[in-house]
């Protein structure tokens, strides 16, 4: 069984360091990059955007990632290094040359192929490659562990996001206890088709690499991968995990029990990330959820749940705590699953508090409310957590997916975005 634990952050795993800084990348003059290093060589997982115009920190991270091996990851925000040409991917090159020269300087024997790229911010610009210089030299001489760093960290790689966020579980895997911890950046330009963020992970378990690969793609599909906050993938989407095996129990091994539960702890660490990034949405003031029950099987689940966490009348409906359940049954029934009318079933409830929902939709059939569970219905579209349960009436399989309401709000944060 996992283990929450209070302080968050990335440096809770043995051997492994953080930083964040103001480097003037931003005009705003708020903290505009973030490194973390491992002392050790670390094993490395990743999970990359999908979309067909990836920023040159995805391709340079895929190639500096192809030996599965890595030992630092250096992140600016303010600028996204996406849609850059040729002089994009030479300065995300750059930024891991100038990163292994700092680090070997301090003592670090980091060659540029063990720094991993990954940028964040506005599409188009090129890095000011004299700021970054500067601001990874500062990052080397700020490495440090503990909530500090951690925090410095998590701020760095902030865009529009409102708060940092962070998390970290830890588990008794072969005697030992191994320790997980993450940091994620998301507010806007998140749906799935991939990860739908940044996110860092470290680790001091030890797993081969296909394994650690494995369980992270697991993680992925369970947690970002059923998030959206306004349907649009980002080009810079990454998931980066690293495993230093400082811990010290043996090598996890493939069908074991702990590799089980590792991957259990790390879907569970994700899906914490998950929730913060789809409550830190832009202009959002609420989270709901869609659980989908009475599938087939997971991929018309999810199609059902993404249809109805994307509807833009679901989202606004959400809002207004409008209890137009017309907007959430006909979202599912666009989603291209061939549901039968009778078999279709919605109820709504407060989450974590199924067992009070109350049904509006049953079987084809919308449900006659009294004033008393009417009452209930509207006070419980109120709230910031709700949840939309629904019963396709197809199979056993069921899913849950993540949104946010859309508010005017959202629509003045992205109107204003680069002015």
């Amino acid at each position: 069984m996992a283990k929450r634990i209070k302080t968050s952050g990335l440096t809770s795993p043995r051997g492994f360091r953080a930083a964040g800084a103001t480097c003037g990348i931003k005009g705003s003059g708020k903290p505009d990059m973030a490194m973390i290093l491992s002392d050790r060589p670390c094993t490395a997982a990743a999970v990359f955007t999908k979309n067909r115009l990836p920023g040159a920190p995805v391709v340079i991270g895929k190639r500096h990632l192809r030996d599965a091996t890595a030992r630092a990851i250096v992140v600016n925000s303010g600028i996204a290094n996406d849609a850059t040409g040729q002089q994009g991917v030479d300065n995300a090159i750059a930024t891991c040359r100038l990163a292994s020269e700092a680090l070997r300087h301090a003592g670090h024997d980091v060659s540029p192929g063990d720094v991993v790229p990954s940028s964040t911010g506005v599409i188009g610009p090129q890095l000011p490659m004299d700021k970054i210089g500067r601001g990874v030299a500062l990052l080397v001489s700020k490495l440090a562990r503990g909530d500090t760093a951690d925090a410095d960290a998590a701020r760095g790689i902030m865009t529009t996001d409102l708060v940092p966020k962070a998390a970290e579980r830890s588990l008794r895997l072969g005697g030992k206890t191994v320790h997980l911890g993450g940091i994620a950046k998301g507010s806007g330009m998140i749906a799935p088709n991939m990860a739908t963020m940044l996110v860092f992970l470290t680790t001091d378990a030890k797993l081969t690499a296909p394994l650690l690969q494995a369980s992270l793609r697991q993680a992925t599909a369970a947690s970002f991968n059923r998030i959206s906050v306004d349907a649009h993938t980002s080009p810079s989407d990454s998931v980066i995990l690293l495993a230093n095996g400082a811990a010290g129990h043996p090598t996890i091994r493939k069908g074991s029990r702990d590799h089980a539960a590792f991957t259990d702890t790390l879907t569970d660490l994700c899906r914490d990330l998950a929730y913060q990034i789809v409550k830190d949405g832009e202009g959002a003031t609420k989270v709901f959820r869609v659980h989908v029950t009475g599938a087939k099987n997971e991929r018309e689940a999810d199609k059902v749940g993404k249809m109805v966490i994307d509807s833009p009348l679901v989202k606004t409906a959400v809002h207004g705590s409008d209890p137009n359940w017309g907007r959430i049954v006909t979202a599912a029934a666009n989603s291209g699953v061939a549901l039968s009318p009778a078999k279709l079933s919605l109820a709504i409830a407060q989450t974590g508090q199924h067992d009070r929902a109350i049904t509006v939709f049953d079987r084809g059939t919308p449900t006659e409310l009294n004033q008393t569970k009417q009452r209930r219905l509207d006070t419980i579209m109120k709230k910031k957590d709700i949840a939309f349960l629904l019963d396709l009436g197809r199979g056993s399989v069921a899913v849950e997916w993540l949104g946010c309401d859309l508010s005017r709000q959202y629509i003045t944060i992205n109107a204003d975005y680069t002015t």
